[in-house]
């Protein structure tokens, strides 16, 4: 589940940044005089973290349909592996 991993992994970066980020604005005066430059990154800052929203929504679609792929998979095998059982346990009473 290495690709879960990474997600996992990318989105505790994201939440960092998005912590980090609420924390300078929270720091921020009410009727802040910021300079521009601090405005500015701050603004690509959340950017960013739009983009990479993003990205991890679209990743987290991919992620649950590939798990509910292998979720019928294996319950198909389940299904067809408790027939086989059962056949194998009529056959023994016989």
């Amino acid at each position: 589940m290495d690709r879960g991993d990474n997600t996992e992994s990318r989105i505790e970066t994201a939440l960092k940044r998005l912590h980090d980020l609420s924390s300078k604005l929270s720091e921020r005066p009410a009727q802040g005089s910021l300079m521009m430059g601090d405005e500015s990154v701050l603004k690509a800052e959340v950017d960013n973290l739009k983009v990479e929203n993003q990205l991890l929504r679209q990743e987290l679609l991919e992620l649950t349909a590939s798990y509910n792929g292998l979720k019928q998979a294996t319950d198909a095998a389940s299904g067809r592996l408790d027939k086989a059982i059962k056949n194998v346990a009529e056959l023994l009473e016989q």
